[in-house]
C-alpha cells in the first residue's frame, strides 16, 4: 500500500480506536512486556484448561488467517480475531505462534495509522525472533520496523532498518525478500522529501535512486513471474515520474499497472491506480480524462464501501473541473471534501471533549462516595460512644468525646482535602478547555489562510490575466483606458491585500523557517514609512522549537507590536527576542504614553491583553507589564522549556 493510500484511512480511526483501545487497556504495555518476557525467560505460569498444545497453535494459525482476511473489508472482525489469536498464543507457551499473534498485531496498527503501537508490537516480535535465532523473521520484522518509522518520517531509521532486511535477504539468497526489501527502499528515497528538508538538486538525486530501486525490483519480480509485484513498482515508478513533472512516462507505467489489477480483480490497487492515473491526467493537461479517472474511483470505493479517505478523490476532483472551466462541479467538489474534512475534525474533537467530560464527572461521583463513607463513619463514632457511655460511666464519656473530637477534625481535613482536589480539576478542565479552543482557532485560520490563498487568490489572479488579455486583443476607446487601467490598479491592490491577510491568518515563514525569520518579516510587513520606527534584535541559537510555543510567542508579539501601534503614540518601538535551549523570551518596549498598571492592570485593556494572558497560561509562561502615564511601556514573556 502506497503512501498516498495510507492516508485515505482517517474515518476508520473513530470506529477503530475504541475497540482497540479496549484491547490495550486490558494488555497493558507494561503487563504485555511482563509476560512475554516470562515466557521467553520460560517462567511464566499460564493455566491450561481443558485443550491441548496442539488444538491451541492450530486455533492461533486459524484465527490468524481469519484476521489477515479481514485487514482490509472488515476492522472489528479483524481485530476481533487478532484478540483470540494473541490470547491463545500465550495459552500455548508457543514462541513461534506468539511473535505471529503479535505480528499481526503490528500489522493491524500499522494498517490504522497506529505507529506508535505498532512499533511496539514489532519490537516484541524481533526479541522472540532473536531468541528462537529465525533469521528469515527477524527481516521481515526489520521490513516493518522500516515502514514504521517510513510513515513517521524518520528517514535514517526506516533505510537502517530496511537495508538490515536487505541483507539477511542477499545472504538466505530470498529472491522474493529481496524484490520487497528493493521496492520499499524505492519508496523510501521517493518520500524523503518529506521527512527531511532537500534542495531541488537533492531531490533528483532521490528520485533517481528511487527508479532504480524499482527497477531493480521489477527485474526480480519479472524473473520470479509474479505480475502483481511488477504492477505495484509501475505505480511506484509513475508516481516518481509525476513528482519529476514527466507525466507522459508515467501515463505508460499507470495504465501497464491498472491493467494487472483489474484482470485480478484486486480493488484497492485500482483504486490506489485510478488516483496516481487522474493525477497523472491532470499534470498532462487532459483534464476530462482525469475527471473520468477519479470518478470511477468514486464509483468502486462507494461500491465496494471502501471510502476512507474519499474526501482527498474530491479534492483531486474539484481541481480538474476547475481548470476544465466547470465551475459549478469544481465548487461541489470541494464543499464535499470540506464537508467530509471538517467531519473527521469536529468528530474527534467532540469526542475527546466527551471524554474529558466523562472522566470529571466520575471523578465527582467517587469523592462523594467518599464523602458519604466518612459521615457514615462518624456516626457510627457516635453510635458507640452512646453504648461505651452506659458501660464506662465518666471515664468513657471523656475517652469518646475526645475520640469524636479527633475523627471530625480528620474529616474537616479530609473535606478540604476533597474540596482542593475539585478546584484543581476544575482549573485542569478550564485549562484543557482553553487550549483547545486556541487549537480550534489555529486550525480555522490555517484553513482561512489556505481557502483565501489558494481559492480566492486563484479566482483573483485569473481575473487579472483574463482582463490584461482582453485589454491586448479588445479595441478601447480613449475615454476608457484609464478607467480599465485603474480596475487592474484595483485587482491588483486586492490581490496583494489578500496575500497580506493570508499570510497574518498563518504566516508560512514561522513554519518554513522558524521564530527569527517569520518576526523579521512580520516587522517588515507592519513598520510605517515614518514614526514611529519598529526595531527588532535577536539574541542566543536560532533554535527549532514545537509548533505551539513558535506560533504562541509569535501571535503574542504580534498582538503587543499591534497595541503599541494602534494606542502607544510612541515614536520607538523596539522587539527582543532570547532563544535558548531551555528558555525563550521576549520584550516589547515602546516610549509612548503609557497607562497607570495599578489601575486595572491589563484587565482593563481590552481582548489584546486577554487573548496574550491566556496563551502564556496555556504553556505555564510568565507575563510581566511595566508601564507608567508618559514613560511607555515594556512587556517581557518567558517561557521554561521542559
Amino acid at each position: 500500500m502506497n503512501r498516498t493510500t495510507k492516508r485515505y484511512r482517517p474515518l476508520m480511526l473513530l470506529v477503530i480506536s475504541f475497540l482497540l483501545s479496549s484491547f490495550l487497556n486490558a494488555q497493558a504495555p507494561d503487563s504485555l512486556d511482563i509476560a512475554v518476557r516470562a515466557i521467553i525467560d520460560g517462567n511464566g505460569v499460564i493455566r491450561r484448561g481443558g485443550k491441548t498444545l496442539a488444538s491451541d497453535t492450530l486455533d492461533v494459525i486459524h484465527f490468524l488467517d481469519k484476521a489477515g482476511k479481514y485487514q482490509n473489508t472488515d476492522s472489528d472482525s479483524a481485530l476481533a480475531y487478532n484478540e483470540k489469536a494473541l490470547s491463545l498464543a500465550f495459552k500455548s507457551r508457543s514462541l513461534r505462534h506468539l511473535s505471529l499473534s503479535l505480528h499481526s498485531m503490528g500489522v493491524y496498527c500499522l494498517n490504522h495509522e497506529m505507529y506508535r503501537d505498532a512499533m511496539s508490537y514489532f519490537l516484541k516480535c524481533l526479541t522472540i525472533e532473536e531468541k528462537r535465532g529465525d533469521i528469515n523473521r527477524m527481516a521481515d520484522i526489520y521490513t516493518d520496523l522500516g515502514s514504521v518509522y517510513y510513515y513517521l518520517e524518520v528517514f535514517d531509521r526506516s533505510l537502517d532498518y530496511n537495508q538490515r532486511a536487505l541483507d539477511i535477504y542477499n545472504r538466505q539468497n530470498d529472491t522474493t525478500g529481496i524484490a520487497k526489501a528493493l521496492s520499499q527502499l524505492g519508496t523510501l528515497h521517493s518520500s524523503r522529501e518529506f521527512c527531511e528538508k532537500r534542495s531541488k538538486e537533492e531531490k533528483l538525486i532521490d528520485f533517481q535512486t528511487a527508479l532504480d530501486f524499482y527497477n531493480k525490483s521489477i527485474e526480480l519480480w519479472t524473473l520470479m513471474g509474479d505480475q502483481g509485484g511488477v504492477a505495484k513498482d509501475n505505480q511506484n515508478i509513475a508516481a516518481v515520474y509525476n513528482k519529476l513533472e514527466k507525466p507522459d512516462i508515467a501515463l505508460t507505467y499507470v495504465l501497464k499497472a491498472l491493467d494487472h489489477f483489474r484482470k485480478v480483480d484486486d480493488t484497492e490497487g485500482v483504486l490506489s491506480t485510478l488516483y496516481t492515473l487522474g493525477k497523472t491526467y491532470y499534470r498532462l493537461g487532459e483534464y476530462g480524462k482525469s475527471i473520468e479517472a477519479f470518478k470511477e474511483s468514486e464509483k468502486l470505493s462507494l461500491e465496494r464501501n471502501f471510502t476512507g479517505g474519499i474526501q482527498y478523490l474530491y479534492e483531486a476532483m474539484s481541481s480538474s473541473y476547475y481548470f476544465l472551466g466547470d465551475y459549478q462541479n469544481a465548487y461541489l467538489g470541494y464543499i464535499k471534501y470540506m464537508t467530509l474534512r471538517d467531519s473527521v475534525y469536529n468528530a474527534e474533537k467532540s469526542r475527546q471533549i466527551i471524554e474529558l467530560e466523562t472522566k470529571y464527572q466520575s471523578e465527582l461521583r467517587q469523592k462523594e462516595i467518599l464523602r458519604l463513607k466518612a459521615e457514615q463513619k462518624r456516626r457510627n463514632a457516635l453510635l458507640y460512644l452512646l453504648s461505651a457511655i452506659v458501660l464506662l460511666l465518666v471515664f468513657s464519656i471523656y475517652y469518646h468525646l475526645r475520640l469524636s473530637r479527633k475523627n471530625r477534625i480528620i474529616d474537616l481535613q479530609n473535606l478540604q482535602l476533597k474540596e482542593d482536589k475539585i478546584r484543581e480539576l476544575e482549573q485542569e478542565r478550564l485549562y484543557l478547555a482553553t487550549k483547545s479552543v486556541m487549537e480550534g482557532e489555529e486550525a480555522e485560520r490555517t484553513r482561512l489562510a489556505s481557502d483565501l490563498h489558494n481559492g480566492l487568490g486563484g479566482l483573483l489572479s485569473g481575473i487579472k490575466i483574463n482582463l490584461s488579455s482582453m485589454k491586448e486583443n479588445a479595441v478601447i476607446t480613449h475615454e476608457n483606458v484609464a478607467a480599465f487601467n485603474h480596475a487592474l490598479s484595483l485587482l491588483d491592490t486586492s490581490i496583494s491585500e489578500l496575500r497580506r491577510i493570508a499570510h497574518n491568518l498563518m504566516p508560512e515563514t514561522l513554519n518554513h523557517y522558524g521564530l527569527k525569520t517569520a518576526i523579521e518579516d512580520f516587522c517588515t510587513q507592519v513598520a510605517p514609512s515614518g514614526k514611529p520606527e519598529l526595531s527588532f534584535h535577536f539574541f542566543g541559537d536560532e533554535i527549532r522549537y514545537t509548533r505551539e510555543l513558535e506560533l504562541t510567542m509569535y501571535r503574542v508579539i504580534q498582538e503587543l507590536v499591534n497595541n503599541a501601534l494602534k494606542h502607544s503614540d510612541a515614536t520607538t518601538i523596539n522587539i527582543q527576542m532570547f532563544c535558548e535551549s531551555n528558555r525563550l523570551s521576549a520584550q516589547v518596549t515602546d516610549n509612548g504614553r503609557g497607562f497607570d498598571t495599578a489601575q486595572g492592570g491589563i484587565e482593563g485593556r481590552g481582548k489584546g491583553f486577554e487573548n496574550i494572558r491566556d496563551r502564556i497560561t496555556t504553556l505555564n509562561g510568565r507575563l510581566e507589564i511595566w508601564s507608567q502615564p508618559g514613560q511607555g511601556t515594556e512587556v517581557s514573556v518567558e517561557i521554561e522549556i521542559k
